[in-house]
Formats: structure tokens, C-alpha cells, sequence
């Protein structure tokens, strides 16, 4: 066989292949036939080509319409509950305020008995935890999923200052309308409890499983149904150095 009958047939089986692919192929399809009808090797050739077509393509299986069944087993969203949560947000804009309110006034509560530069640093301090408690609360109000976060925060200055004013009360040294203005810090806490409880209590999509769905087609399986669990990715507990650092033995 000539050079030129190989170029030849190379051209024409380009136009088969396509013609298999639905396509469109360099010569024209009544060129093609009358060349097939000459050319035993192309013809051999196509139906080969036809026969791994074949093997390798297959129809996707028909998968049922699981739209109806999907929604069924879906849980139906949860009203909002607003009331804690808008509650907690006014605490926390009062006790933002009595925190602007110490730092408009610092000290105030020490003007008889000489205050020092000590003093009124303290007095700051205590306005800016007053103020960061107070943004504490505004932001659980807004996003109740950070509220479980700050509970420990709150409840452990909550016990302690609880502690220091019984004890200070007991001594004479802080008065009752200074321990008042923590009564808003045991209401936010409180309220901030409430919004993390709701918000935990709100339902979850549960897992689909092919006995939720029942479709009553054996032949149709979820999507990795019936396959090992992924093994866990292994965690060091300290880093590892790099290989190229370990001595050899």
C-alpha cells in the first residue's frame, strides 16, 4: 500500500469517527460510503470502532423523581423567636450605657477622699469591661450562635463579682444603688442563656437514607450508599519536622 492510500484511508476514518460522535467530518458522507464500499480495512475498521463504542458507552439508569420524598422527610423551618433575643439586646444597650455613663464620670463615687491618679485608672477599666460586656451582649442578641461561646466569660465574672460584693457589701465599703447597677449583667446573662438554648432547640435536616426516601426501587441507591466510611485523617499532637531534618540512625 502506498503512502497515498494510507493519507486516504487516515482521512476517511477521520470522517467515521465523527460520524460515530454525531459530528461532522472532513469529506462528504457520500464520498465516505462509496470508499467504505471499495475499502475492506475501513470497513473492519469502523466496526471495531463501533464495538468499543459500544462497551465503553452506556445509558445512565433512570433515577425516579425524588422531589416529593425529599421534601416530606425535610423539617419545616422554625418560627424566630424575637422576644429573648430583643430583650437581650436592650440589656445590652443599658449596660453599654452605664459604661459611657462611668467614663463621663470616673471616679465619682471616690470625689471625698482624695482621688489619685490610681483611682481614676481603675475607674476606666472597670468602664471598659462594663462596655465590653455590653457589646457581649449586643452580639449574642445578633448572632445567637455565638452566645454558647460567651456564657463561661459571663458566668465566671458573674460568680465572682457576686463574691466580692456580698463581701464588700458586709464591710461597708460599696453601697446598694452601686450594686443595683449589676442587676442588668445577671438579666443579660440569664436572657443570654435562654437565646442559646433556642437557638440549639432549633430543628436539623436529618440524614437521607434510602428507607426515608422509599421509593420502591430496589435498583436505586443514594449517592456513596453501601461504601466504607472515609478513614479519618491521622492528627499529630506536635508538629512533625520535615524528613530531610531526621538523623539517621
Amino acid at each position: 500500500m502506498s503512502d497515498y492510500l494510507i493519507v486516504d484511508c487516515a482521512l476517511f476514518r477521520e470522517s467515521l469517527s465523527a460520524a460515530l460522535d454525531g459530528e461532522e467530518g472532513p469529506l462528504p458522507e457520500a464520498e465516505v460510503d462509496r470508499h467504505l464500499r471499495e475499502c475492506g480495512a475501513c470497513r473492519a475498521w469502523q466496526e471495531e470502532a463501533a464495538r468499543l463504542r459500544r462497551s465503553m458507552v452506556r445509558e445512565a439508569p433512570v433515577v425516579p423523581d425524588l422531589t416529593a420524598a425529599i421534601l416530606a422527610t425535610a423539617p419545616h423551618p422554625a418560627r424566630e423567636k424575637w422576644a429573648a433575643r430583643i430583650a437581650l439586646a436592650l440589656v445590652g444597650l443599658v449596660q453599654s450605657g452605664l459604661a459611657f455613663a462611668e467614663f463621663l464620670e470616673p471616679g465619682a463615687e471616690h470625689a471625698g477622699h482624695g482621688i489619685g491618679l490610681g483611682v481614676t485608672h481603675l475607674s476606666n477599666e472597670s468602664a471598659a469591661w462594663n462596655l465590653a460586656l455590653g457589646v457581649g451582649l449586643l452580639w449574642a442578641a445578633l448572632r445567637p450562635r455565638a452566645a454558647g461561646a460567651q456564657l463561661p466569660l459571663f458566668g465566671a465574672f458573674a460568680l465572682v463579682l457576686g463574691v466580692v460584693s456580698v463581701a464588700d457589701l458586709s464591710g461597708g465599703q460599696v453601697g446598694a444603688g452601686r450594686l443595683l447597677t449589676h442587676v442588668f449583667l445577671l438579666i443579660g446573662l440569664g436572657l443570654m442563656y435562654v437565646v442559646h438554648r433556642e437557638h440549639r432547640r432549633r430543628p436539623a435536616p436529618a440524614p437521607l437514607t434510602a428507607g426515608a426516601l422509599d421509593t420502591g426501587d430496589d435498583d436505586v441507591q443514594l449517592p456513596g450508599h453501601g461504601l466504607p466510611a472515609p478513614l479519618a485523617p491521622v492528627r499529630h499532637r506536635f508538629p512533625r519536622r520535615p524528613a530531610s531534618r531526621h538523623r539517621a540512625a
